[in-house]
């Protein structure tokens, strides 16, 4: 059966807000420079506009590859949020854990984030933050050469850009 989207119950959705109080500051000040998605003061204009930005000058990238993290909600490592995210372990852990009902039968969750807790969005992303500077990781050369090599992220959607699509060829896994 495919992760649903889970609508949390009023008294576990008023304490993922009290939760996400205390994380959205940790989460804004670790995310990466061109993350859009489900921030705070970010949109998907912003996302487009840093896209046309970096895409309009006479020496940006030539290549774009645009990219979807398949599944990226219902396969994120639980164990890995539990060890990585900057929040109440025991609480933590009982929201990931906590399944959803459908026709009356209980599908227990063993990895991803619920699609439709308030905090979800915010797990996500910190999740996914430092895929920019891993980007960064694989192709120094790129960089050095002037290559213009960068990415613009909107939650699980990449736009990476090159001058070189040969780049692409040789490191595509990430």
């Amino acid at each position: 059966m495919q992760f649903a989207l889970t609508v949390p119950v009023m008294k576990c959705r008023a304490m993922q807000a009290l939760h996400l109080l205390a994380l959205e500051p940790i989460a804004e000040t670790t995310a990466d420079l061109n993350s859009y998605g489900f921030r705070s003061e970010r949109s998907t204009a912003d996302a487009g506009e840093q896209c046309f930005t970096s895409l309009a000058q006479k020496a940006s990238a030539q290549w774009v590859l645009e990219a979807d993290i398949q599944g990226c909600f219902d396969k994120i490592s639980h164990d890995w949020m539990l060890a990585n995210i900057p929040t109440d372990k025991a609480v933590l852990k009982k929201w990931l854990k906590a399944g959803f009902v459908y026709q009356n039968e209980l599908f227990p969750t063993e990895t991803g984030t619920p699609q439709g807790g308030i905090i979800s969005p915010v797990l996500a992303n910190m999740t996914l933050d430092g895929l920019e500077a891993k980007l960064a990781e694989k192709f120094p050369k790129a960089r050095r050469a002037g290559l213009k090599m960068n990415m613009v992220r909107y939650a699980d959607d990449c736009v990476p850009r090159t001058r070189d699509p040969e780049h692409w060829e040789s490191r595509c896994c990430i």
